[in-house]
Protein backbone atom coordinates (compact mmCIF):
# COMPACT_ATOMS: atom_id res chain seq x y z
CA UNK A 1 0.00 0.00 0.00
CA UNK A 2 1.36 3.43 -0.94
CA UNK A 3 1.47 6.34 1.51
CA UNK A 4 -1.47 7.96 -0.31
CA UNK A 5 -3.53 4.76 -0.17
CA UNK A 6 -2.72 4.37 3.51
CA UNK A 7 -3.87 7.92 4.27
CA UNK A 8 -7.09 7.41 2.32
CA UNK A 9 -7.72 4.26 4.36
CA UNK A 10 -7.13 5.69 7.83
CA UNK A 11 -8.78 8.97 6.85
CA UNK A 12 -12.12 7.41 6.05
CA UNK A 13 -14.83 8.75 8.35
CA UNK A 14 -16.10 5.30 9.34
CA UNK A 15 -12.60 3.88 9.96
CA UNK A 16 -11.72 3.07 13.56
CA UNK A 17 -8.15 4.32 13.93
CA UNK A 18 -5.62 2.00 15.56
CA UNK A 19 -2.30 3.31 16.80
CA UNK A 20 -0.34 0.70 14.86
CA UNK A 21 -1.74 2.16 11.63
CA UNK A 22 0.23 5.36 12.18
CA UNK A 23 3.63 3.69 11.98
CA UNK A 24 3.89 3.93 8.15
CA UNK A 25 3.88 7.73 8.59
CA UNK A 26 7.09 7.52 10.62
CA UNK A 27 10.44 8.23 8.99
CA UNK A 28 9.08 9.78 5.80
CA UNK A 29 11.58 11.50 3.54
CA UNK A 30 11.08 14.92 1.98
CA UNK A 31 10.41 13.30 -1.40
CA UNK A 32 7.21 11.75 -0.02
CA UNK A 33 5.48 15.12 0.26
CA UNK A 34 4.15 15.06 -3.31
CA UNK A 35 2.27 11.88 -2.50
CA UNK A 36 1.45 12.66 1.14
CA UNK A 37 0.02 16.16 0.87
CA UNK A 38 -2.83 15.74 -1.66
CA UNK A 39 -4.00 12.60 0.11
CA UNK A 40 -3.76 14.29 3.52
CA UNK A 41 -5.79 17.32 2.48
CA UNK A 42 -8.48 15.09 0.99
CA UNK A 43 -9.29 13.89 4.51
CA UNK A 44 -11.90 15.93 6.41
CA UNK A 45 -10.47 18.40 8.94
CA UNK A 46 -11.88 16.67 12.02
CA UNK A 47 -10.30 13.38 10.99
CA UNK A 48 -6.97 15.06 10.21
CA UNK A 49 -6.99 16.57 13.68
CA UNK A 50 -7.66 13.15 15.25
CA UNK A 51 -4.80 11.56 13.31
CA UNK A 52 -2.36 14.38 14.12
CA UNK A 53 -3.23 14.20 17.83
CA UNK A 54 -2.81 10.41 17.84
CA UNK A 55 0.60 10.71 16.17
CA UNK A 56 1.81 13.04 18.91
CA UNK A 57 0.56 10.70 21.63
CA UNK A 58 2.11 7.64 20.00
CA UNK A 59 5.49 9.36 19.52
CA UNK A 60 5.62 10.23 23.22
CA UNK A 61 5.47 6.54 24.14
CA UNK A 62 7.62 5.18 21.30
CA UNK A 63 11.07 6.72 20.92
CA UNK A 64 11.70 4.69 17.77
CA UNK A 65 8.97 6.50 15.85
CA UNK A 66 9.84 9.71 14.02
CA UNK A 67 6.88 11.68 12.70
CA UNK A 68 8.86 14.92 12.40
CA UNK A 69 8.65 15.21 8.62
CA UNK A 70 4.92 14.58 8.48
CA UNK A 71 4.31 16.96 11.38
CA UNK A 72 6.40 19.63 9.67
CA UNK A 73 4.15 19.39 6.60
CA UNK A 74 1.09 19.59 8.85
CA UNK A 75 2.17 23.04 10.02
CA UNK A 76 0.78 24.19 6.64
CA UNK A 77 -2.63 22.64 7.30
CA UNK A 78 -5.56 25.06 7.10
CA UNK A 79 -7.04 23.59 10.29
CA UNK A 80 -5.78 25.25 13.49
CA UNK A 81 -6.20 22.10 15.58
CA UNK A 82 -3.98 20.16 13.22
CA UNK A 83 -1.34 22.89 13.25
CA UNK A 84 -1.41 23.04 17.04
CA UNK A 85 -0.90 19.27 17.36
CA UNK A 86 1.89 19.37 14.78
CA UNK A 87 3.68 22.17 16.61
CA UNK A 88 3.31 20.29 19.89
CA UNK A 89 4.70 17.11 18.38
CA UNK A 90 7.85 18.86 17.14
CA UNK A 91 9.08 19.76 20.62
CA UNK A 92 12.01 17.33 20.38
CA UNK A 93 13.15 18.37 16.92
CA UNK A 94 16.48 20.16 16.57
CA UNK A 95 16.23 20.90 12.85
CA UNK A 96 16.82 24.50 11.83
CA UNK A 97 13.90 24.29 9.43
CA UNK A 98 11.62 23.43 12.34
CA UNK A 99 12.95 26.38 14.36
CA UNK A 100 12.15 28.81 11.56
CA UNK A 101 8.67 27.38 10.99
CA UNK A 102 7.84 27.54 14.69
CA UNK A 103 9.03 31.14 14.80
CA UNK A 104 6.76 31.94 11.87
CA UNK A 105 3.81 30.42 13.71
CA UNK A 106 4.62 32.27 16.94
CA UNK A 107 4.78 35.58 15.11
CA UNK A 108 1.84 35.32 12.78
CA UNK A 109 -0.48 32.33 13.19
CA UNK A 110 -4.04 33.60 13.70
CA UNK A 111 -4.92 30.85 16.19
CA UNK A 112 -3.79 31.40 19.82
CA UNK A 113 -3.62 27.63 20.41
CA UNK A 114 -1.10 27.30 17.58
CA UNK A 115 1.03 30.19 18.85
CA UNK A 116 1.00 28.68 22.34
CA UNK A 117 2.06 25.25 21.04
CA UNK A 118 4.85 26.87 19.02
CA UNK A 119 6.06 28.74 22.10
CA UNK A 120 6.24 25.48 24.06
CA UNK A 121 8.20 23.64 21.38
CA UNK A 122 10.61 26.55 21.02
CA UNK A 123 11.82 25.82 24.56
CA UNK A 124 14.16 23.14 23.25
CA UNK A 125 15.77 25.64 20.90
CA UNK A 126 16.04 28.21 23.70
CA UNK A 127 17.85 25.61 25.81
CA UNK A 128 20.22 24.88 22.93
CA UNK A 129 20.81 28.59 22.44
CA UNK A 130 22.04 28.83 26.02
CA UNK A 131 24.44 25.97 25.31
CA UNK A 132 25.74 27.85 22.25
CA UNK A 133 24.42 25.08 20.02
CA UNK A 134 22.46 27.45 17.75
CA UNK A 135 23.82 29.74 15.09
CA UNK A 136 24.18 33.25 16.49
CA UNK A 137 21.58 34.68 14.10
CA UNK A 138 19.05 31.98 14.98
CA UNK A 139 19.62 32.46 18.70
CA UNK A 140 19.06 36.22 18.41
CA UNK A 141 15.92 35.76 16.32
CA UNK A 142 14.54 33.25 18.82
CA UNK A 143 15.20 35.45 21.83
CA UNK A 144 13.71 38.50 20.11
CA UNK A 145 10.58 36.61 19.07
CA UNK A 146 9.97 35.20 22.55
CA UNK A 147 10.66 38.55 24.23
CA UNK A 148 8.24 40.27 21.86
CA UNK A 149 5.45 37.91 22.88
CA UNK A 150 6.33 38.14 26.57
CA UNK A 151 6.05 41.93 26.42
CA UNK A 152 2.86 41.96 24.35
CA UNK A 153 0.00 42.37 26.82
CA UNK A 154 -2.49 41.87 23.97
CA UNK A 155 -1.47 38.23 23.61
CA UNK A 156 -3.86 35.66 25.13
CA UNK A 157 -2.77 34.40 28.53
CA UNK A 158 -1.87 30.91 27.28
CA UNK A 159 0.40 32.26 24.55
CA UNK A 160 2.18 34.72 26.80
CA UNK A 161 2.73 32.28 29.66
CA UNK A 162 4.23 29.65 27.35
CA UNK A 163 6.54 32.26 25.87
CA UNK A 164 7.66 33.22 29.39
CA UNK A 165 8.48 29.59 30.14
CA UNK A 166 10.62 29.17 27.03
CA UNK A 167 12.24 32.59 27.36
CA UNK A 168 13.30 31.73 30.90
CA UNK A 169 16.39 29.99 29.52
CA UNK A 170 17.79 33.39 28.49
CA UNK A 171 19.26 34.12 31.89
CA UNK A 172 21.39 37.02 30.66
CA UNK A 173 18.42 38.92 29.21
CA UNK A 174 17.54 41.43 31.93
CA UNK A 175 14.19 42.39 30.42
CA UNK A 176 13.03 38.80 30.14
CA UNK A 177 14.02 38.06 33.72
CA UNK A 178 12.29 41.25 34.86
CA UNK A 179 9.11 40.05 33.17
CA UNK A 180 9.48 36.70 34.92
CA UNK A 181 9.56 38.50 38.25
CA UNK A 182 6.53 40.62 37.35
CA UNK A 183 4.61 37.53 36.25
CA UNK A 184 5.23 35.86 39.60
CA UNK A 185 4.34 39.00 41.55
CA UNK A 186 0.95 39.30 39.81
CA UNK A 187 -2.41 37.84 40.73
CA UNK A 188 -2.82 35.47 37.76
CA UNK A 189 -2.12 31.94 39.02
CA UNK A 190 -1.20 30.51 35.60
CA UNK A 191 1.34 33.27 35.01
CA UNK A 192 2.82 32.63 38.44
CA UNK A 193 3.17 28.94 37.58
CA UNK A 194 4.93 29.79 34.33
CA UNK A 195 7.20 32.24 36.11
CA UNK A 196 8.41 29.42 38.36
CA UNK A 197 9.09 27.28 35.30
CA UNK A 198 11.15 30.12 33.84
CA UNK A 199 13.03 30.66 37.10
CA UNK A 200 14.12 27.05 37.23
CA UNK A 201 15.23 27.12 33.61
CA UNK A 202 17.25 30.29 34.13
CA UNK A 203 19.29 28.64 36.91
CA UNK A 204 19.83 32.11 38.35
CA UNK A 205 20.65 32.15 42.10
CA UNK A 206 18.56 35.32 42.43
CA UNK A 207 15.39 33.22 42.11
CA UNK A 208 16.21 30.72 44.85
CA UNK A 209 14.45 32.69 47.65
CA UNK A 210 11.31 33.06 45.51
CA UNK A 211 11.28 29.36 44.63
CA UNK A 212 11.81 28.50 48.29
CA UNK A 213 8.84 30.65 49.26
CA UNK A 214 6.66 29.00 46.63
CA UNK A 215 7.45 25.55 48.03
CA UNK A 216 5.19 26.42 50.98
CA UNK A 217 2.43 28.11 48.96
CA UNK A 218 -1.18 27.13 49.56
CA UNK A 219 -1.62 26.37 45.86
CA UNK A 220 -0.68 22.79 44.90
CA UNK A 221 0.06 24.01 41.36
CA UNK A 222 2.63 26.51 42.64
CA UNK A 223 4.18 23.95 45.00
CA UNK A 224 4.46 21.54 42.08
CA UNK A 225 6.18 24.07 39.81
CA UNK A 226 8.43 25.19 42.64
CA UNK A 227 9.54 21.60 43.24
CA UNK A 228 10.21 21.20 39.52
CA UNK A 229 12.19 24.45 39.55
CA UNK A 230 14.34 23.10 42.38
CA UNK A 231 15.11 20.09 40.23
CA UNK A 232 15.95 22.28 37.23
CA UNK A 233 18.40 24.20 39.41
CA UNK A 234 20.19 20.96 40.25
CA UNK A 235 22.98 21.07 42.80
CA UNK A 236 22.72 24.86 42.94
CA UNK A 237 19.48 24.38 44.86
CA UNK A 238 21.03 22.40 47.74
CA UNK A 239 20.05 25.15 50.16
CA UNK A 240 16.37 24.54 49.40
CA UNK A 241 16.35 20.88 50.46
CA UNK A 242 14.99 21.66 53.97
CA UNK A 243 12.02 23.43 52.34
CA UNK A 244 11.60 20.74 49.70
CA UNK A 245 11.57 17.82 52.15
CA UNK A 246 8.04 18.43 53.56
CA UNK A 247 6.67 18.11 50.02
CA UNK A 248 7.74 14.47 49.94
CA UNK A 249 4.61 13.80 52.01
CA UNK A 250 2.44 16.41 50.32
CA UNK A 251 -1.26 15.68 50.20
CA UNK A 252 -1.18 16.22 46.45
CA UNK A 253 0.54 13.18 44.92
CA UNK A 254 1.76 15.13 41.87
CA UNK A 255 3.54 17.56 44.18
CA UNK A 256 5.10 14.68 46.11
CA UNK A 257 6.33 13.00 42.93
CA UNK A 258 7.79 16.32 41.71
CA UNK A 259 9.67 16.64 45.01
CA UNK A 260 11.02 13.09 44.68
CA UNK A 261 12.20 13.83 41.13
CA UNK A 262 13.84 17.05 42.31
CA UNK A 263 15.88 15.18 44.92
CA UNK A 264 17.42 13.08 42.17
CA UNK A 265 18.37 16.19 40.25
CA UNK A 266 19.81 18.12 43.20
CA UNK A 267 21.83 15.20 44.52
CA UNK A 268 24.09 15.10 47.53
CA UNK A 269 24.17 12.84 50.57
CA UNK A 270 21.00 14.27 52.14
CA UNK A 271 18.98 13.78 48.96
CA UNK A 272 20.31 10.26 48.56
CA UNK A 273 19.40 9.36 52.14
CA UNK A 274 15.86 10.66 51.72
CA UNK A 275 15.40 8.79 48.45
CA UNK A 276 16.60 5.53 49.98
CA UNK A 277 14.02 5.94 52.72
CA UNK A 278 11.24 6.54 50.20
CA UNK A 279 12.44 3.53 48.18
CA UNK A 280 11.33 1.39 51.16
CA UNK A 281 7.82 2.89 51.15
CA UNK A 282 4.77 0.65 51.08
CA UNK A 283 3.44 2.72 48.19
CA UNK A 284 4.63 1.10 44.94
CA UNK A 285 4.37 4.31 42.92
CA UNK A 286 6.46 6.24 45.43
CA UNK A 287 8.99 3.40 45.64
CA UNK A 288 9.39 3.39 41.85
CA UNK A 289 9.67 7.19 41.71
CA UNK A 290 12.42 7.08 44.35
CA UNK A 291 14.27 4.33 42.47
CA UNK A 292 14.12 6.34 39.26
CA UNK A 293 15.43 9.40 41.10
CA UNK A 294 18.25 7.35 42.62
CA UNK A 295 19.16 6.15 39.13
CA UNK A 296 19.30 9.77 37.96
CA UNK A 297 21.44 10.67 40.94
CA UNK A 298 23.84 7.79 40.27
CA UNK A 299 24.05 8.69 36.59
CA UNK A 300 24.89 12.28 37.44
CA UNK A 301 27.62 11.20 39.86
CA UNK A 302 29.13 8.81 37.31
CA UNK A 303 29.23 11.56 34.68
CA UNK A 304 31.02 13.83 37.13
Amino acid sequence: MTIAEHIYAIGARDHKLAMRELKPLSGLGFEARAEFWPAWMSVVARRRAEIAHAMVELAEDNVDLDFAQALLWMLDDDDAEVRASAAEGLWESERTQVLHRLLDLLRADPAPAVRAAAAVSLSRFAYRAQLDELAEGDAKALRAALERVVLDQRQPLEVRRRAIESAGYFAEDDEIQRQVGLAYAGDELLLRESALVAMGRSMLPRWLPTIGQALADASPALRYEAARAVGEMGEDAQQLLPKLTPLLNDGDSEVAFAAIWALGQVGGSSAERLLKQIAKSEDEARRQAARDALDELSLGESLL
